[in-house]
């Protein structure tokens, strides 16, 4: 749809932050492919799979899917359906990119709040991960901050930003 550049010096900060939570995610998408490797290579050669490889890949994507966002936001990377884009001005074309922008943050923050009372839930329970016996309020806690600095890039997405075309490269 556009391609951006974000302006200085709030850019460093977001693009700091958006990095760090790509590291996070790639490193968190390796280890799970690490350990069901490992898991189903000691299932069917020795007959003992990995203790716990299951609750460690749940774990593990919890933090790779909440710190994957971040940079899809900086980088505008979101699917989008362009089926309109050469009929419409560039001008309703950005406001269009706006609100879509405004609409996934805001769904950003509920889905954020809406998950405080089950996390809380997991903390005053003390459930745990049956196999590690990891307790669940963990995970809570690492999607929290995933979707913190989600919501950090997705505002740095719409404030910090000045417009390009993809196609002409012209400003918007």
């Amino acid at each position: 749809m556009t391609d951006v550049t974000v302006i200085k010096p709030q850019r460093d900060v977001v693009a700091v932050l958006g990095r760090i939570q790509l590291w996070l995610a790639g490193l968190a998408i390796i280890a799970m492919m690490l350990v069901t490797v490992v898991d189903v290579f000691m299932r069917y050669v020795f007959n003992n799979p990995v203790r716990g490889a299951y609750d460690f890949t749940e774990a593990m994507l919890v933090v790779f899917v909440f710190n994957s966002m971040a940079p899809i936001f900086l980088a505008r990377a979101n699917i989008v359906i362009d089926l309109i884009d050469a009929a419409i001005s560039v001008r309703v074309r950005r406001m269009l990119v706006t609100l879509s922008d405004l609409i996934s943050l805001a769904l950003l923050v509920i889905l954020s709040y809406a998950a405080i009372v089950p996390a809380m839930q997991a903390f005053d329970s003390g459930e745990r991960k049956l196999q590690l016996a990891l307790p669940l309020w963990t995970l809570w806690i690492v999607m929290f901050a995933g979707l913190f600095g989600t919501i950090v890039c997705a505002l740095g997405a719409i404030f910090l930003r000045s417009w390009r075309d993809q196609d002409t490269g012209h400003k918007l």
